[in-house]
């Protein structure tokens, strides 16, 4: 019987392949906050640490609702306190191509999307960071397409400077569209409260 590999812990990133931003960045957000936000309380799969953050994108809406929503439900207030911002990808970005062929020699697989709790896919980023890189093209956790439609870029903690992008309304159609179930809380009524 083989050994099961799994992901393996960064070393030496010479080489480790590089890919562009896509034309255009997804992003679901609260509608009075701003598009840039670049997270760093380590509660993101891919957060550095401060003084540096990271801004989690997906390159269409599809993706972008699955992973804000995490596949829900969602409650219609959750939706109706939401937008779309569709941004243009910055370009001359330098990202890591993690779904790419080469990016196995380096121990890297899809689990990187999947793992939790989230200490080694954090390591993988900082140590990205470290290699160079703006930021990283990745398969998302929620999205079922299997193909690269994450994108996570690097930069200072915080909120930043830069254009909000277009804004599209999110509706419960949809959101419910992307797969995710939109439903109102349940009445005080039907629940059971247990001491």
């Amino acid at each position: 019987m083989m050994p099961r590999r799994t992901l393996a812990v960064p070393g030496d990133l010479t080489g480790f392949p590089a890919t562009r931003s896509p034309q255009r960045l997804h992003r679901v957000c609260r509608a009075e906050k701003g598009t840039w936000w670049f997270s760093s309380d380590m509660s993101g799969r891919f957060d550095l640490r401060p003084p540096e953050g990271t801004c989690y994108f997906a390159t269409d809406d599809y993706g972008a609702i699955r992973e804000a929503s995490r596949l829900g439900p969602v409650t219609p207030a959750w939706v109706s306190m939401r937008e779309i911002r569709v941004v243009p990808g910055p370009p001359r970005a330098r990202l890591a191509a993690t779904t790419r062929e080469a990016a196995a020699r380096f121990g890297i697989t899809n689990e990187l999307a999947t793992m939790i709790p989230y200490s080694l896919p954090q390591r993988w980023a900082a140590a990205l960071r470290a290699a160079g890189f703006d930021g990283m093209r990745h398969v998302p956790r929620h999205d079922s397409r299997a193909r690269p439609g994450g994108v996570s870029l690097f930069g200072r903690a915080g909120a930043a400077k830069g254009k909000d992008g277009a804004r599209k309304p999110l509706t419960a159609l949809f959101v419910e569209a992307a797969g995710v179930r939109v439903l109102p809380p349940p009445d005080s009524a039907v629940l059971r409260i247990v001491k």
